[in-house]
Formats: structure tokens, C-alpha cells, sequence
């Protein structure tokens, strides 16, 4: 496990007491080394503040990016402010380091629900890329690029009429599911998905539970 540093990016436009117990959640299912990329300071592994630079895909690939070029490890594995993730998730080594490999087991909670879809999916949030294969692809794509960019919301599509950032994409599976909580401040408010309620799943257990546990408690209104 030496293999793998955890970068944690965010646009800290989630609640802030939401993004804690996001984050109090990964230091209680792993221990693997983290890099968080933030626009407002964090207490969260080796933190590097980029400024509000604004949200989109551009921005959040940028931090990637920047992730990437501070963490040393041979893989680097993708963690996000509104997503869930169990010990297993973690635990993956890929075969190969010149690959994305996407974790399949992924469910949404909606806004306002209690009840879980099943991710059609595999996603960004939840994936597994070589470190030096990820950078490399990165520094392709934003070659001749600003810096930081609000407009393309959507990228690589708008600059390179690409709709992801690999060609190619492998897939693993784990035991538990991966959760993504949509709040009102998420960048995209809707995904693909079943659209199929259901009501509990593996390891988290029943939706309004884990709705209370990890969103309602301590929100503000």
C-alpha cells in the first residue's frame, strides 16, 4: 500500500460540516497518505490552497494536476468532497500503471432523499490512475491552457471534443459500494442511474440513517 497517495480535491462549496465528516471518513477507513488540494484551507494530509479560483471541470482537473505533481507514489487514488468511501475501496492495486481503472460499485443519494440509485457508471470520484501516466495525460490536455477557468464546465469536451480525459477505461469492482451524496451545491445535480429506490445497501446500511449520520446532523438551514 505504500504504492498509492490519496488526492482530495475540492472547491469548498459544500457545507463545511458535511466536507468534515466526508473527510472523517477517509482517516477512519484508511491510512494511506493524502494530498488535498482546496480553494479555502483544510486540516487534511499535506494541504496545498489554490485560491477561489471558481468551479468547473477545467478547475477541478487543474487541482488534480497539481495534486499529481506533489504526490510521489506510483498510483494515486481519487477522493471527493461529497462522495462515501468503505475500507475496500482503498485497498485496490492495480495490474497496470499506465491504466484508470473506475470502481463499478457506486450509488447516488439524491438531493432531498433517503433512498439510494445504482451509478449506471463507473465515475472520476471514484477511480485508481499511475501517477506519472495521470500527469502525463493532464499536461497533454492542458498544454497552451489557462490556468484556471470557469467556462469549460464540462472538460476535456469543450477544448478537445473529448468526452473523458482517457481513451480507455478499465474497471474493478469492490464489495462495498462507493456513495455520492447530491447536495445543492454540487457542480452537476443529476447523474445517470437506475433510478430504482432502494432503501438499504451493503455496508452503509438503511438511506435515512446514512442520511442523518453523514448530511442532516448539523447542517445548517
Amino acid at each position: 500500500m505504500n504504492d498509492v497517495t490519496i488526492i482530495y480535491y475540492t472547491s469548498n462549496r459544500e457545507e463545511p460540516e458535511f466536507e468534515e465528516r466526508i473527510r472523517q471518513n477517509i482517516l477512519k477507513v484508511t491510512d494511506l497518505p493524502i494530498i488535498s488540494i482546496s480553494q479555502k484551507p483544510i486540516d487534511f494530509g499535506a494541504n496545498t490552497v489554490i485560491g477561489d479560483v471558481g468551479v468547473s471541470g477545467f478547475n477541478m482537473f487543474r487541482q488534480v494536476q497539481i495534486a499529481c505533481k506533489a504526490a510521489e507514489t506510483r498510483f494515486v487514488i481519487s477522493a471527493e468532497a461529497d462522495c462515501l468511501y468503505p475500507p475496500d475501496y482503498f485497498q485496490f492495486i492495480p495490474p497496470r500503471d499506465d491504466a484508470c481503472y473506475r470502481n463499478k460499485n457506486l450509488y447516488v443519494m439524491g438531493q432531498h432523499r433517503t433512498y439510494f440509485y445504482k451509478k449506471e457508471e463507473g465515475a472520476t470520484h471514484a477511480q485508481i490512475v499511475g501517477r506519472e501516466f495521470y500527469l502525463d495525460r493532464l499536461n497533454e490536455l492542458f498544454y497552451n491552457a489557462p490556468l484556471w477557468s470557469v467556462e469549460e464546465r464540462n472538460f476535456p469536451k469543450e477544448r478537445w471534443r473529448k468526452e473523458d480525459v482517457f481513451d480507455e477505461i478499465e474497471y474493478w469492482e469492490t464489495e462495498n459500494p462507493v456513495v455520492q451524496i447530491k447536495t445543492s451545491q454540487s457542480m452537476r445535480h443529476y447523474t445517470c442511474s437506475d433510478r430504482i429506490e432502494r432503501n438499504i445497501i451493503p455496508y452503509w446500511g438503511d438511506g435515512k440513517e446514512f442520511r442523518r449520520t453523514y448530511y442532516d446532523i448539523g447542517r445548517r438551514h
